[in-house]
């Protein structure tokens, strides 16, 4: 074999082995956080999806179809608690045909497939059973409450991690590569080329080497500090990017719940506070049916009816009261309502405080993310420059104004670095 051909060294191969490492590192880990990205991205879209479904079949059972179904509740509440007294007169026999007609008309035009239509449903005397009704409207939808945004995200974090132990693999193969250049191999390792051997090319460095440099060997080591930084701090920019996505994507879902949370409750508050407002109005007018029959001067025999009739209404009162208690009644996870709408219905705007601090926390976890990404970039964009000046000056005589160029470049790349992990 001829003289002429050249090979490289085992240093030069080291270097090229490390490099590639870390490029192959580099670009798992741009490949494994732009799936997570897309990730957290699909579970906030999930997310708006779920939370939009909660609140539109709550919307639809609280807000729609309860405040019929307790109308009819209602009057049916009312019809019975004056049968007992129907025959005594003719305001209780009025009272209790009016409510009786009510009650049969409003159910007789009902959707069919509604809350009304269906009696499995009805509660004897307490109305209607508005939680077993969601869950059923829920169920209708299955898919959509079949998503679950947050398995999508732990996927996501899933790929993110395997990205920062690809993030780990590239670093501690630069941190490798700093020390290797630093260490010359002993003379027992080493093998003199036999005859006729290739040529070792020695003089080609692909990274700094103070270990074995003929020139200042102060000025090749700041050269290979500077190095690693360049390789270093893209991989902190890609760490601190993806960080800021999974906070954004965190703090999304959490505004999502909470706007949830607040009008869900309300759904179910303004009804509740309507029924309680129609059990207060029964018992005012059963009140002031009695003091009617005192006031207009009628005979004894219909005030007495009329007496009759208040101390009826007033027992309806209390039954209405009764009937808002069942239907408005918090509903669980036992009653097959999913988990979420439970969550939403459970938490008065007074009790999301925790909730509404852990989404501002998430934001503010993105910011600093964005802001330390934009210092590393910042950082990364100097260190080239000072990249140029090492280069430079590793290769000459150094003089004290190049040294001092060079020194307020690299303290300006670790100022920018301090900065962002402050």
């Amino acid at each position: 074999m001829s003289r002429d051909f050249e090979r490289f060294g085992v240093r030069l191969r080291v270097q090229l082995t490390l490099i590639g490492i870390v490029a192959v590192a580099a670009v798992a880990a741009t490949l494994l956080y732009a799936q997570a990205s897309g990730a957290y991205q699909n579970a906030v879209r999930q997310d708006v999806k779920r939370q939009a479904a909660v609140l539109e079949d709550i919307r639809y059972v609280y807000g729609d179809e309860a405040q019929l179904a307790f109308r009819v509740a209602v009057a049916q509440a009312r019809a019975d608690g004056l049968e007992e007294v129907k025959d005594e007169g003719r305001v209780a026999a009025s009272e209790h045909a009016l409510a009786a007609q009510t009650a049969f008309g409003l159910s007789q035009a009902a959707e069919p497939g509604s809350i009304l239509d269906l009696d499995r449903y009805r509660h004897q005397d307490l109305g209607y059973d508005l939680p077993r009704r969601l869950a059923d409207v829920q169920r209708r939808a299955s898919g959509t409450y079949g998503i679950d945004p947050g398995a999508t995200l732990r996927a996501g974090d899933r790929k993110a991690a395997w990205g920062l132990a690809c993030l780990g693999a590239a670093a501690a193969a630069v941190l490798v590569a700093v020390v290797a250049a630093q260490v010359v191999r002993p003379r027992r390792l080493r093998r003199t080329p036999a005859p006729g051997a290739p040529r070792v090319l020695r003089g080609v460095e692909v990274i700094p080497q103070p270990a074995v440099t003929t020139r200042d060997r102060r000025a090749s080591r700041v050269h290979l500090f500077v190095f690693a930084l360049l390789l270093l701090l893209p991989l902190g920019q890609m760490f601190a990017s993806a960080g800021g996505q999974r906070a954004q994507a965190e703090a999304a879902r959490k505004a999502i719940q909470l706007s949830t949370s607040i009008t869900a409750y309300a759904e179910r508050s303004a009804f509740v506070a309507e029924g309680l407002q129609v059990a207060e109005i029964a018992s005012l007018q059963a009140t002031a049916r009695e003091f009617a029959s005192l006031e207009t001067g009628v005979p004894p025999e219909e005030a007495q009816h009329e007496w009759a009739v208040a101390a009826a209404e007033e027992r309806i009162a209390q039954q209405v009261r009764k009937i808002v208690d069942h239907m408005g009644r918090l509903p669980t996870t036992d009653d097959g309502v999913d988990p979420a709408a439970v969550a939403a219905l459970h938490k008065p705007p007074e009790r999301l405080s925790d909730a509404s601090a852990e989404q501002a926390r998430q934001v503010d976890l993105a910011k600093r993310a964005g802001r330390r990404a934009q210092l590393l970039a910042a950082a990364t964009a100097v260190a080239v420059i000072t990249e140029a000046l090492a280069a430079a000056t590793a290769k000459a005589t150094m003089r004290p104004k190049w040294w001092l160029g060079l020194g307020l470049s690299t303290g300006g790349t670790l100022l920018l670095v301090g900065l962002a992990m402050a």
